[in-house]
């Protein structure tokens, strides 16, 4: 009696002991984009990077709707991680442009990750040569959620246009490559990392140019919105036949404030410091170099703060060293 009393105690322990290092993994949802976007595929790999060199973590990619949806899954409890167009997080952190009447604060930055493009694509053989030529034209404007559909909309208002001059589609990247590819849209708002891999697809199957905006255009838009940067498409991203005038924004990795600092401290430490295992083509853009582009005044979490101090790059105070 008394053995298998002994033994039935050692089971208990040994159970309370395997549940105890069960939970003590901590679960991170990264919530990021479409499918077919540079987030997902990215978050995935850096999902993998913090699984592989920070000791009981489970991080794992979400496919999302984008910059906006990301904050407010955050916002709720359902991320505790996302990657967000910087212009999108500004808005919403301040409570200004379409977070209006939507202030969302919980989060800060962990760092900047690389530049994105606004990119409005048409087919090689479309009539439609300049932003003003979209009126009237079936256009993507981003699926519901994103910040391409911000990005969308100010660009329209740079060349005189609203949503109500054209037949506004909300698609994601991957829809609106088939879209053109099927003749079921005339152009499609795509504002992600080059190359992108929806537009990359149709170049090979169905040929495609990026509109270009006008000096003007590009004036206007980051008189209004500084957070945008006047930048260059390179042609041979996708064979077309000349560079392509464009605006750009910054992706950026936030957190929940209420993560746990020394987490967010590794997890800052494994992305710039843990060579070979991001595999992403953005992995050569994430620098210490560029840690901060775009961030403004969006607050850093404590975790990345004391990552940058050690490293040199934010004083004792936490203000970035110039």
């Amino acid at each position: 009696m008394k053995k298998r009393i002994l033994a039935l105690a050692m089971a208990l322990i040994l159970l309370v002991g395997i549940t105890a290092t069960a939970s003590a993994a901590t679960f991170i949802s990264i919530a990021t984009g479409g499918t077919s976007g540079t987030y997902y595929p990215l978050g995935g790999d850096i999902a993998n990077l913090f699984n592989t060199v920070i000791k009981d973590v489970k991080a794992s990619a979400q496919a999302t709707g984008g910059s906006a949806d990301n904050l407010r899954l955050m916002q709720a409890g359902d991320a505790e991680m996302g990657t967000v167009q910087n212009d999108v997080a500004i808005f919403a952190y301040t409570g200004t442009d379409s977070f209006e009447n939507e202030q969302i604060t919980g989060f800060s930055v962990v760092s900047s990750l690389y530049a994105e493009y606004v990119q409005i694509v048409v087919r090689a053989d479309s009539d439609i040569q300049c932003i003003s030529d979209l009126k009237g034209k079936v256009v993507s404007i981003g699926a519901a959620g994103s910040g391409v559909y911000t990005n969308a909309m100010h660009v329209l208002e740079a060349a005189g246009l609203t949503v109500d001059d054209i037949d506004a589609q909300y698609l994601s990247f991957a829809e609106s490559g088939d879209g053109l590819k099927n003749k079921q849209i005339d152009a499609a708002f795509i504002c992600a990392g080059i190359p992108n891999a929806a537009i990359t697809e149709l170049a090979s199957t169905t040929g495609v140019r990026l509109v270009p905006l006008s000096d003007e255009e590009v004036n206007k838009l980051i008189t209004a919105h500084p957070t945008y940067a006047n930048l260059k498409l390179p042609a041979d991203v996708y064979g077309l036949d000349a560079d392509v005038n464009s605006i750009a924004i910054t992706a950026l990795l936030v957190c929940t404030d209420t993560l746990d600092d020394d987490l967010v401290y590794e997890m800052t430490k494994a992305l710039f410091e843990q060579e070979g295992i991001l595999t992403h083509a953005k992995a050569a853009e994430i620098t210490l170099d560029t840690a901060f582009a775009g961030v403004g005044e969006l607050p850093f979490h404590p975790g990345a703060v004391r990552y940058y101090q050690e490293v040199n790059l934010m004083d004792a105070d936490g203000n970035i060293i110039k």
